[in-house]
């Protein structure tokens, strides 16, 4: 055979052979697609976010399914897991993870975008996740920041809900050289009674994530008597902060999924087990700032807050 034949032939069976090994492969990767499931509680943007940081972090490697917002898409995405038999279940939102936790426990979950997991019922074996609690020190360290002048500083507060956070607020404001005055309300109607209480005695307004305190209502209320006050009210989102808080910190969902992932990768290569695991805090904090309200109640912020700042609003 000629020599130009035999290469041409060595050729070809070495395309083959490539040809045949990837062939060979496919069906691992295929099966390897359906290895990790996401769960989304709903087609929030919020959510969404977490979802794309995911994915960013962990390509080609996920199968998506949406609740919906209602467990009324439960029963026909659980037949289905059944059937995909995933080893790891990423719960994005509150109703995802409590959908997980009840129906697949034997297979492990990852929960991101939950504030107070412990509330949902997310402790114990199986599961690890990454909070959307802000550590209170952290918080509390950036609005002493933002408002140099600040000495006493007030929430308010149902005890049901966060009574605990507030809890470790008062254990902490000591190190910063504050004080925290504290006004419970079991209910919205008690909120303008608890915040006058208060009134005179604080140098900002602290919101805590509380459905009781926190309504469309009490919000304007709040909102109202802080300017009528001059008064910095600190909040949780800036949705508040675009309405006319002074500002917010909240954590960056894009940044939460890519968290999200590196607990999967690593529970994957064994470097972490999820009985070390347990719950993570957000690791990258969004700060966003009113100027247009700072100037309003009389609040030079400092410029290095503004630099430092993700969102501000003018």
């Amino acid at each position: 055979m000629a020599e130009g034949g035999k290469h041409t032939r060595r050729k070809w069976l070495w395309y083959m052979q490539i040809t045949l090994g990837l062939l060979w492969l496919l069906p691992l990767t295929q099966a390897r697609a359906q290895d990790i499931v996401i769960l989304k509680s709903h087609d929030l943007e919020p959510f969404n976010q977490a979802v794309a940081g995911f994915v960013a972090a962990c390509p080609g490697r996920i199968t998506e399914y949406d609740l919906r917002g209602t467990k009324k898409e439960e029963s026909s995405i659980l037949q289905r897991l059944t059937v995909v038999k995933p080893h790891l279940i990423v719960a994005i939102g509150p109703l995802a993870a409590q959908v997980a936790r009840e129906h697949l426990r034997d297979v492990p979950m990852i929960f991101v975008m939950v504030s107070n997991p412990p509330k949902h019922g997310l402790q114990g074996a199986n599961l690890a996740g990454v909070s959307l609690d802000i550590p209170v020190q952290m918080q509390l360290a950036r609005y002493k920041a933002l408002v140099p002048t600040l000495k006493t500083l007030g929430v308010i507060y149902d005890p049901t809900k966060t009574g605990a956070m507030v809890t470790e607020a008062r254990g902490t404001v000591a190190t910063l050289g504050l004080q925290l005055l504290a006004a419970p309300a079991s209910t919205p109607k008690e909120v303008p009674a608890a915040l006058r209480s208060l009134l005179g005695k604080i140098d900002a307004l602290w919101m805590v994530p509380d459905d009781t305190v926190v309504t469309p209502e009490s919000f304007k209320f709040l909102l109202l008597t802080a300017f009528e006050n001059n008064l910095p009210f600190v909040t949780v989102s800036d949705i508040f902060v675009e309405a006319g808080a002074l500002a917010s910190l909240s954590p960056d969902y894009t940044d939460v999924g890519r968290q999200g992932c590196q607990l999967a990768t690593d529970l994957e290569s064994g470097r972490l087990r999820l009985a070390e695991v347990m719950v993570v805090p957000p690791a990258k904090v969004n700060l966003a700032i009113n100027l247009k309200t700072a100037s309003k109640i009389g609040l030079t912020l400092p410029p290095e807050i503004i630099q430092s700042a993700n969102k501000v609003y003018r």
